[in-house]
């Protein structure tokens, strides 16, 4: 009997190594889960090729966006897949998701739009336009989600924890979900309590309506609301799943929407490679109406990031170790950055004993497939070391590592030779207290975990979503007992914990920064109550509110002014509404000059500029050096020099942050002067015409 389970699954290994579609997690899934086990994974087809399942036995056809797929099906069935001429690559995943979570009106300048200051012509409010919420739900039962005929604001709300019913959506099938009509009869049973009411505060800062105690009113509070809690324990594409049905819930009401998710997983390669973050891209890229607002995570004072050059003159190496049997790791390079890299697994005790370590493996050792490496220590045995690798259809190899140790306590190190790089997250890295070198002469070669590239992984990652950071909104409140609370931080900073970029690709992001630190928002009514008795001094007066804060909070003040935007153009796209917010942003004394970067993005949030001298027009491209315009020195306080690649004539526009036309000229050489005189401090937009392009120019005056 033992020797048919043996051969069972080495074939099992082979028929796997044989297939070089699955990621390291779906190849870890198929050695490991029965084969009639039920997984949700995304299916990548190549370039105008589709795929009928209906006629492939086992497999549920979800919803498509592009050429991703989302299914469920069986395990044996979705081997099968991998057969298919038509597929390029499967990927299954089981998500760390984690949360990530008044004055803001007026810090991130969104007031004078509520009040319909020149040149607006009207008050903003988000009327006619969904705003989307994925997060933990929404207490449907707070005054701020209701209009004034008590109606519930909520036109569909998906919790996706509710066991199947009659209500469970189609084509899911998990899951329950209610209609505004079903709030309002009583028939919904969700609540938001488990998170503590994380999706309340979300809702109510991007679309809170104030009825409960106008003072809070979120950015939006005319935009009605879809809301999906999620499941964080499922496994699969939860976040993709909301998306979509979101995105078909306001394509039945016929309004553009925003959708904010102040949710994320620190692990993954932070390149938005993957397939969630590809199918997401594809529901928003370029879809009139349509635009996604995202957290960037609060992991920004932490060290969870591994990442460094190989070298051929080093041998560098990290230690990783909690109190589990089992470790986990994944490293991410391009595979030109890894093909020359070796690496090997080591075990060292407590005492600084170097007790074993597997030889150097190539970067191919694990490809496609399961490799198993025994550590020993003289005949006894350490543990073993499981390696499983793949390349997606980006070119990005992922090495995904277990260690399990016979025993607990021990520094597992991951070392490195050869030449190229590697990047890796994980929040069991060794970064504490360190030997010196007497006492463990390898430590000089030590590669500690670090805070940049703190960002959260995957979808925020890519181009199409407007990833924001976290500034302090305020310092002090007064609390539902009149008292008034006051904490250290200083208001406008950068919090510590707002995550920084780059992507693991060298990309800026976030994209943007709000307010975050310290929002007075909405709250399920039966938390607060809890807090009114335990915890008063984070209720805010009037006892509808508590403090919120972090990226979680700063997020949905985007997603609202977002909301807003689409109101005044509701056949904008993302990338239009997402150039009008970075290239209407703000800086003062805290940003600093040195903008973008990866700690700001493009600097504060502007709405009111956003919504007046940042309309993205056709066939304007912002300034670069790839198009030969240099802009010195900028900010400035008397003068600028605006130097060209050409003589071309040109004609000069200048509007100030209210899109007022200040100034016009005409420039008919390779550099043009820009003269303060008597232009007030502030920002403004030069809009350069030449032929058939208009090249936009941002400038501040100090």
């Amino acid at each position: 009997m033992k020797f048919y389970f043996t051969f069972f699954i080495i074939l099992a290994f082979l028929r796997i190594n044989s297939q070089s579609v699955f990621n390291a997690e779906l190849i870890k899934k198929i050695a490991y889960g029965h084969p009639s086990e039920k997984i949700d994974v995304l299916v990548l087809s190549k370039p105008n090729m589709t795929i009928d399942f209906s006629e492939l036995p086992g497999i549920k056809f979800r919803y498509h966006a592009g050429n991703i797929y989302a299914i469920s099906g069986d395990i044996q069935s979705i081997k099968a897949l991998a057969n298919l001429k038509s597929v390029v690559r499967i990927e299954y995943t089981q998500h760390h998701l984690q949360l990530m979570g008044d004055t803001c009106v007026v810090r991130n300048r969104i007031k004078d739009i509520k009040l319909g200051t020149y040149p607006l012509f009207q008050s903003y409010d988000g009327s006619g336009v969904i705003v989307g919420i994925i997060d933990s739900g929404t207490d449907f039962n707070h005054p701020d989600f209701k209009d004034v005929n008590g109606n519930s604001r909520i036109k569909y709300l998906w919790d996706m924890t509710k066991p199947l019913a009659a209500n469970t959506p189609t084509p899911f099938g998990y899951g329950q979900e209610w209609t505004n009509s079903d709030i309002d009869m009583g028939l919904c049973t969700h609540t938001d309590l488990t998170h503590f009411g994380h999706g309340t505060n979300s809702s109510g800062i991007a679309a809170g309506n104030g009825l409960s105690l106008n003072k809070y009113q979120g950015m939006a509070p005319k935009a009605d609301l879809v809301v999906v809690a999620l499941d964080f324990n499922r496994p699969g594409f939860t976040i993709s799943d909301a998306l979509n049905y979101i995105i078909t819930k306001s394509q039945l009401l016929n309004k553009p929407l925003v959708v904010n998710a102040s949710v994320g997983d620190y692990y993954g390669s932070h390149d938005g490679t993957d397939l969630e973050a590809q199918i997401i891209s594809n529901l928003i890229h370029n879809v009139p109406g349509r635009a996604m607002v995202a957290s960037c995570g609060n992991g920004g004072s932490a060290k969870f990031h591994v990442g460094y050059d190989v070298v051929n003159a080093d041998t560098s190496f990290t230690w990783i170790s909690n109190n589990n049997a089992i470790i986990s790791v994944t490293e991410y390079a391009d595979t030109n950055q890894i093909k020359n890299v070796n690496y090997s697994v080591g075990v060292t005790n407590l005492n600084l004993i170097d007790l074993g370590a597997t030889s150097y493996k190539p970067y191919n050792y694990a490809l496609n497939t399961i490799k198993r490496d025994t550590i020993y220590n003289n005949s006894h045995r350490i543990g073993i070391v499981e390696s499983i690798a793949s390349i997606n259809s980006f070119g990005v190899y992922e090495l995904d590592l277990t260690f399990k140790a016979d025993s607990i306590g021990y520094l597992w190190s991951i070392s490195h030779a050869g030449t190229g790089r590697i990047d890796s997250w994980n929040f069991d890295y060794v970064s504490g207290t360190l030997p010196n070198i007497f006492e463990y002469p390898k430590i000089s070669h030590y590669k500690m975990a670090d805070t940049i590239q703190s960002i959260v992984s995957g979808f925020q990652c890519t181009n199409d979503i407007i990833a924001v950071g976290n500034y302090i909104n305020r310092n002090q409140y007064i609390d539902v007992n009149n008292n008034i609370q006051i904490n250290p931080e200083v208001a406008g900073q950068l919090h510590s914990s707002s995550s920084a970029g780059p992507t693991r690709d060298n990309r800026i992001k976030p994209d943007i920064t709000a307010s975050g630190a310290t929002i007075l928002a909405a709250s399920p009514l039966a938390h607060i109550l809890n807090l009114k008795m335990n915890a008063p001094y984070v209720v805010a007066k009037g006892g509808f509110h508590v403090t919120a804060g972090g990226t979680s909070a700063s997020s949905p003040v985007v997603a609202g002014l977002a909301a807003l935007y689409l109101q005044r153009h509701p056949t904008a796209t993302n990338q239009q509404l997402k150039q009008a917010i970075i290239g209407c942003a703000y800086q003062d004394v805290f940003t600093g000059t040195a903008l973008p970067n990866n700690k700001w993005g493009y600097g504060k949030l502007d709405g009111f500029a956003t919504m007046t001298c940042g309309e993205a027009l056709a066939g304007i491209k912002t300034v670069s050096r790839e198009n030969g315009i240099m802009v010195y020195p900028n900010p400035f306080i008397s003068e600028a020099t605006i130097s060209f690649s050409n003589a071309e004539p040109r004609k000069i526009k200048l509007y100030n942050s209210s899109g007022q036309l200040v100034l016009e000229d005409q420039c008919s050489s390779s550099e043009y002067i820009l003269k303060r005189h008597n232009l007030a401090s502030g920002l403004y937009l030069m809009l350069s015409e030449e032929k058939n392009i208009t090249y936009r120019i941002k400038f501040v005056i100090l």
